[in-house]
C-alpha cells in the first residue's frame, strides 16, 4: 500500500496540478493525504475538491517539519511518498519506484532524478540563473520509502522553515538506511517567485544546517578544525 503525503501552505495555485500528477500515475496511490499547514488562501478547498480521491487534513501553521509528520502519522500506507504542493510527478514514478523496491527489498528508500522547469507565470528573464538540467532528486518529492525507513530514522525536525528533508537524510543515512537514485526521470521540480530557498529565513536555516554537518564531521575526524 502506498501512502502520497503533500503538505501544503498558500499553494493555491499550484495543488490541482500537483494532485492532478498523483492522479494520474500509471500506478495508482493507496490513498492521498494532504496537510493543509494553516493556509489562509484556498489550498484546502483546492484539495477537498476531489473528493474521496483526497484526504484533506487541516492544522494550525507549524511549519514544513511538521506538516510531514502529521501526513506520517495519519498514513496507513507501508510504503511512503511525498510531493511537495508546487511540483509534479511523472506519470510512471510510482511505478518505476515501487517496482525496484520489491525487486531489492534490502533497500529502505529509493531516489529518481528531477528536472527544474519555469512556472508558466514566469520568463526566463524571470529567473537569470536558471537551469534546467537533469540532476540526482535526493529530495523528499524524489523519494519512494519503507515505513521501517521512519520508524528507524524518526520524523522530520520541526524548528527549520526549510532543510527538514536534508536533516531527515543525513539521519537516515548516519543509521544505515539502504537507498539507491534511479537513473529515470521522475520528478519535475518548479521554479518560481515563491521559492523557499529564495526566502531569507530559510537561507539562515541551511547555514544552520551546513555548519551543523561540519560540526559533525569534525567530532568524528572527517574535516579538520
Amino acid at each position: 500500500m502506498i501512502s502520497v503525503i503533500v503538505p501544503v501552505f498558500n499553494r493555491e495555485i499550484y495543488l490541482r496540478e500537483a494532485l492532478e500528477s498523483i492522479l494520474h500515475q500509471t500506478r495508482p496511490a493507496d490513498e492521498i493525504i494532504v496537510i493543509d499547514d494553516g493556509s489562509t488562501d484556498r489550498s484546502a478547498d483546492v484539495a477537498r475538491s476531489f473528493g474521496q480521491s483526497v484526504r484533506c487534513i487541516s492544522q494550525p501553521n507549524m511549519g514544513i517539519g511538521a506538516a510531514r509528520n502529521a501526513g506520517l502519522a495519519a498514513a496507513q500506507g507501508n510504503l511512503i511518498a511525498f510531493l511537495d504542493s508546487d511540483d509534479l510527478w511523472v506519470k510512471n514514478k510510482l511505478e518505476i519506484q515501487s517496482a525496484f523496491l520489491q525487486a531489492h527489498p534490502e533497500l529502505d528508500l529509493v531516489f529518481c532524478k528531477m528536472k527544474p522547469f519555469l512556472s508558466p507565470e514566469l520568463s526566463p528573464g524571470d529567473i537569470p540563473a536558471f537551469d534546467d538540467r537533469e540532476l540526482a532528486a535526493c529530495v523528499c518529492s524524489g523519494l519512494l520509502a519503507h515505513r521501517r525507513a521512519f520508524d528507524r530514522a524518526g520524523g522530520f525536525e520541526t524548528n527549520l522553515r526549510v532543510g527538514e528533508f536534508v536533516s531527515w537524510f543525513e539521519r537516515a543515512q548516519a543509521g544505515g538506511l539502504r537507498f539507491e537514485t534511479l537513473p529515470e526521470l521522475l520528478l519535475k521540480r518548479r521554479v518560481h517567485r515563491g521559492n523557499s530557498v529564495n526566502d531569507h529565513g530559510a537561507k539562515v536555516d541551511y547555514l544552520r544546517l551546513l555548519k551543523r554537518r561540519i560540526d559533525r564531521r569534525r567530532a568524528t575526524g572527517e574535516v579538520k578544525a
